[in-house]
């Protein structure tokens, strides 16, 4: 077989095509349609022919093809931004930056790119913003170990977030991110047994709200936490008291105790255990008709350094009921024959009766719960009218009720040349008393005499002739009790008197403040409106009737209420003995059992009682006394009155929460002190408050119109009210003694400004006393 040679082949058909590709152009030419239009050349174009994009936006690069000539880019939205926007014949890079949409719907714009009459359109479409979200994928709650660790949150979101901890031992490395990220939390080892939980918590930051917050709970344990707890929790008792157990379930040794000072709580046998157990205690019956209240703490009794678990049962007692006391009729008006008259007693108490007045005597002075006395009334012997009462008294409770009674005198025998009557024959005027002018018809010459100075106090002249008048005075309270005075006119020439009865209401109830004022984390109480005061006539206590006043000495120069007038005394600490008839108010260490002691031998006031160990109480509401206590001294019982403790003093000072924003020196009426103000107190309108100011008294200062706003709010003020040694009175410094035995530690706060500091002085010290209660 003849073996073809396929390269001199190919090159032979290569020199045949050659020869004939004249003539077949030629051919197609001929054979080309004369009617087509000519092809043109591709212009202008762009790559990609659209865009689409997210609603975070974003930056697209477009291929633009100009072979023609020169362009140009516009578009028709300003959340479009095209660079460059220009440029010369050839091929170019454009960049497109579209802004994130801030919409919920979906937008359109486009850009228009220009080269001679040549245009094309590039769409742009930017999708609505989507809904914001935050989201923890990891787990929501963690459970550590003792000795904590690091543990990684993961969080998906399209926002900014926070990312907080709730507590010190469980700290976050961030705090703000955005879209999706990761926090680590590192947990700080335990220092006590107990289990301890933290909150993390992330939160959107800025905009996105509606994304919500998510937490993470981290439970720190320990596997030695202690178990311990009691049944019951809490415990009332009647007003009668009784005996209680308390179930005590724990792995641990314990022991009981009393939180407060609750000595109508007495814990019966051993106060320790070990494991589950038992307590038990007794409650004694109430001797008043306050609740008390109280806590039995029960602690876990450790050997190391770790913070004992802790329980408590709350334990209360009922109060006596409040007495109830009722009488009818409240006044009887005998004729001039008098007679006899049925009083119906109702009370729920044993009471007595007490009588004032000569001419009238009672079937029975005492008796219990339902019971019916007779008043008898003796007839008249002269002309004279007669008026006295019955006070009615429950055993408990201080509740009583008063009976006026008055006896018509005998009718004159008709005399026409002598004639004296009164305008009238009965006056009452309120407690802050004031003055009065009675009309006398009378045809001869007359005179006016008053039994009683203290209540009502004539004015000159105290005698006229015919008809006239005369005038009197009923001077303010300043002391607890209703007060009475007789006027009595008599004519010259007939002998012939007439009487005007004088009553002055006692002062109203209400001398303490109503505020909470914190004297430890767990107690608070209320604070006397003014300072205490004593009168040895009658050994009577009372609070100053104004937050501002005190007595100070004779030649005192302090305020313009300072020496004060009380039942015609002239009150002063320079003059203090058992006889003295007026008000003192600086009282030596120890001595509210012997108040007027003036020694200046400290070891004379060794053996007298503390100022919180008189359990002498609050009379009841409808009493009225100025003071509503004298049992001032109850210490941690509910309704009783006692000054306060160093501590405690520290704590309302420095320790309370925004203790320095609670204070100040201040001058009030011209009286230089200390203000204290209630823990949520809000300054009233109208007035201003500088807090902690201890360099100047005179940077709150207060007329007694601003004082009364301030003092409304809660605020107590402290006078700077001197001390006493022996019978000397200093003045210019403030003073106050605390309840404390052990040592005689008082409050002090000078002139020169320096704010209250606790200084131990000297027992034989008369210095001021302020009063406080366990607030209800």
């Amino acid at each position: 077989m003849k073996k073809i040679n396929f390269n001199r082949a190919l090159v032979a058909k290569k020199k045949i095509f050659l020869f004939l590709l004249p003539a077949l152009m030629l051919f197609a030419a001929g054979c080309k349609d004369k009617n087509l239009p000519e092809e043109l050349p591709q212009t202008l174009s762009v790559n990609p022919e659209l865009i689409t994009c997210p609603d975070a936006g974003g930056d697209y690069t477009l291929t633009l093809t100009s072979p023609n000539g020169s362009w140009s880019a516009a578009t028709n939205e300003s959340w479009i931004r095209v660079t460059p926007t220009s440029g010369k014949a050839g091929t170019a890079e454009v960049r497109i930056k579209i802004s994130p949409n801030k919409e919920s719907a979906e937008t359109k714009g486009e850009v228009t790119f220009t080269s001679g009459k040549e245009t094309v359109q590039l769409p742009v479409t930017r999708a609505a913003k989507a809904a914001p979200y935050l989201r923890i994928v990891s787990d929501l709650e963690l459970n550590t170990p003792k000795e904590g660790g690091s543990y990684t949150i993961q969080i998906e979101s399209n926002i900014k977030w926070s990312a907080s901890s709730n507590t010190g031992w469980a700290k976050v490395n961030k705090g703000v991110s955005v879209n999706n990220d990761n926090i680590t939390v590192t947990v700080s080892p335990a220092t006590t047994p107990e289990e301890t939980t933290a909150t993390i918590t992330i939160a959107p930051y800025g905009e996105g709200e509606a994304a919500g917050t998510q937490q993470v709970t981290i439970t720190r344990g320990s596997t030695d936490a202690t178990s311990l707890s009691v049944d019951p929790t809490e415990i009332t008792a009647p007003e009668n008291g009784g005996s209680f157990t308390v179930n005590v379930s724990s792995n641990a040794k314990w022991r009981v105790w009393k939180t407060w000072d609750m000595d109508w709580l007495t814990l019966s046998g051993s106060q320790d255990g070990d494991g589950n157990g038992s307590f038990s205690f007794s409650i004694e019956e109430a001797t008043s008709m306050d609740d008390v209240s109280g806590i039995l703490t029960i602690e876990e009794d450790r050997s190391d350094n770790y913070k004992p678990v802790v329980t408590q049962v709350a334990v209360s007692r009922k109060g006596k009921a409040a007495a109830d006391l009722t009488v009818a009729p409240i006044a009887i008006n005998a004729s001039a024959e008098g007679g006899n008259f049925p009083v119906a007693i109702k009370s729920n108490y044993p009471w007595t009766a007490t009588a004032s007045g000569n001419f009238f005597s009672l079937s029975s002075t005492s008796g219990d719960g339902y019971s019916t006395i007779v008043v008898s009334v003796n007839p008249a012997t002269d002309e004279r009218e007669k008026t006295g009462y019955i006070i009615i008294r429950t055993s408990f409770g201080n509740e009583q009720a008063r009976i006026n009674i008055k006896r018509a005198g005998k009718e004159p025998e008709p005399d026409p040349e002598y004639m004296l009557m009164l305008s009238t024959d009965l006056l009452t005027a309120p407690y802050s008393g004031g003055e009065y002018t009675v009309n006398v018809t009378c045809n001869t010459s007359w005179r006016v005499s008053t039994s009683d100075v203290k209540v009502a106090i004539l004015k000159l002249p105290t005698s006229g002739s015919g008809n006239g008048n005369f005038s009197f005075r009923v001077p303010s309270h300043t002391w607890n009790g209703e007060g009475q005075a007789t006027i009595t006119v008599i004519s010259d020439e007939s002998g012939i008197e007439r009487t005007l009865q004088v009553i002055r209401e006692e002062m109203p109830h209400g001398q303490y403040n109503y505020m909470d004022f914190s004297i430890s984390p767990y107690r608070k109480v209320w604070i006397a409106k003014g300072n205490l005061q004593y009168k040895a006539h009658g050994n009577n206590w009372y609070n100053a009737y104004r937050s501002y006043l005190y007595v100070g000495g004779t030649t005192a120069d302090h305020n313009t209420f300072g020496n004060e007038f009380f039942y015609g005394e002239q009150c002063t600490n320079n003059v203090i003995s058992p006889v003295n008839d007026g008000l003192i108010d600086l009282f030596g260490w120890l001595t509210d059992k012997n108040p007027t002691l003036s020694s200046t031998n400290d070891a004379d006031y060794n053996l007298y009682s503390a100022w919180h160990n008189d359990n002498r109480r609050d009379p009841a509401p409808n009493t009225h006394l100025v003071m509503e206590v004298l049992g001032f001294m109850g210490y941690a019982k509910s309704g009783y009155w006692r000054t306060w403790s160093k501590d405690e003093f520290e704590y309302l000072y420095s320790g309370r929460a925004n203790a320095s924003q609670l204070r100040s020196l201040a001058t009030v009426c011209g009286v230089k002190g200390l203000l204290l103000m209630p823990d949520d107190w809000t300054k009233p309108s109208g007035v201003s408050f500088t807090p902690d100011v201890t360099a100047s008294y005179s940077v709150n200062t207060y007329t007694e119109a601003q004082w009364g706003a301030v003092e409304s709010s809660g605020a107590v003020f402290l006078p700077a009210a001197g001390y006493r040694d022996g019978i000397t009175y200093h003045d210019g410094v403030g003073r106050y003694w605390t309840c404390d035995e052990s040592k005689p530690w008082a409050i002090e706060f000078s002139a020169d400004g320096q704010g209250a500091v606790i200084r131990q002085e000297q027992p034989h010290y008369g210095f001021s006393v302020r009063l406080i209660r366990l607030s209800e």
